[in-house]
């Protein structure tokens, strides 16, 4: 998981759940939820399934269609993004620091409540398959995966 800096202050929820406030001058401001799964921990058979639900999670929640949930953000200035690495998924926002109610109360809708509307999956789907593709054509990402392979094999 992702290191933390000597400057921030962290605090542990009973359900086991890590705060991490780094204290800034900055009119910007982050906010985001670090996930302690990522693609490491998918079975063969599940290959592509935490790519796969980063994606869906912005095509609605409980409370907001997908069109609401990109727009949230972007009508104040902010940014509304994840990733999916070997360790972790991410969902984050970057914003001005009046918007951070908007932010994390986004953010929560979209960790806690999404629906996975069965019109988005063949979609996002066919977008991943493209990210593929894309990724397939780029020959350092395939010999770093080769690399990592061959170090951490076994």
């Amino acid at each position: 998981m992702m290191e933390i800096r000597e400057k921030c202050h962290v605090h542990t929820l009973s359900n086991g759940l890590r705060i991490i406030h780094e204290p800034t001058h900055s009119r910007v401001a982050y906010c985001g939820f670090a996930i302690d799964a990522g693609t490491r921990d998918e079975l063969p058979e599940e290959q592509g399934m935490a790519h796969f639900v980063e994606h869906l999670i912005f095509k609605g929640t409980r409370k907001r269609k997908a069109w609401h949930i990109l727009n949230r953000m972007e009508n104040v200035g902010g940014d509304l993004n994840a990733y999916t690495n070997k360790e972790e998924t991410v969902v984050y926002s970057a914003f001005l620091t009046d918007h951070f109610a908007r932010a994390f109360e986004l953010l929560t809708d979209i960790v806690f409540y999404s629906t996975f509307p069965e019109r988005e999956i063949q979609r996002e789907v066919e977008v991943i398959m493209d990210e593929i593709q894309s990724y397939e054509d780029t020959p350092s990402d395939l010999i770093f995966d080769d690399f990592e392979d061959l170090i951490f094999k076994g």
